[in-house]
């Protein structure tokens, strides 16, 4: 498979770290849900705790690696006004272990 996709099969970690970058974003209230409390938004999410951490301080890489689809990723990065700049560089920052297809 080429692409820049991180695994082929995703994970249902990766399932659920899709679900929440959908609906913190796409469904109504859910981003204000979120913004007022992304633990507790966070804590009913069946996936493990260093992905809910990686989602909470918005490492980017983390949550690339771990199977975010990089459009979802994006939008969540332009709905926290997270800089194109920052947004880039942790991409660059865990692109060296990857092969490119």
């Amino acid at each position: 498979m080429s692409g820049n996709w991180v695994q082929q099969i995703p994970s249902q970690s990766a399932y659920w770290l899709n679900k929440v970058l959908f609906e913190v974003h796409h469904n109504d209230g859910q981003l204000k849900r979120y913004l007022a409390s992304p633990g507790e938004y966070l804590s009913t999410v069946p996936m493990p705790e260093n992905l809910r951490e990686a989602v909470r301080s918005n490492d980017i890489g983390a949550m690339y690696l771990a199977g975010a689809n990089p459009y979802l990723l994006r939008a969540h990065c332009l709905g926290l006004r997270i800089s194109e700049q920052e947004f880039l560089a942790s991409l660059k920052a865990v692109a060296g272990g990857q092969k490119n297809g």
